[in-house]
């Protein structure tokens, strides 16, 4: 299965970089013209990260 673009995106912009949830939302509004909520994020980076 392949990953979405907001899981690619959290994965490369603030696991490897280091960014912060605004500049990825403002990223992806820009790049994809996609309206991400901030606890929206949140929830896919606990998700996504091994617990």
């Amino acid at each position: 299965m392949k990953p979405d673009i907001i899981t690619e995106t959290l994965k490369t912009y603030f696991l490897k970089k280091g960014k912060t949830l605004k500049v990825i939302q403002r990223y992806l509004s820009i790049r994809y013209r996609l309206s991400t909520d901030e606890k929206l994020l949140a929830k896919r980076l606990q998700n996504l990260s091994p617990n």
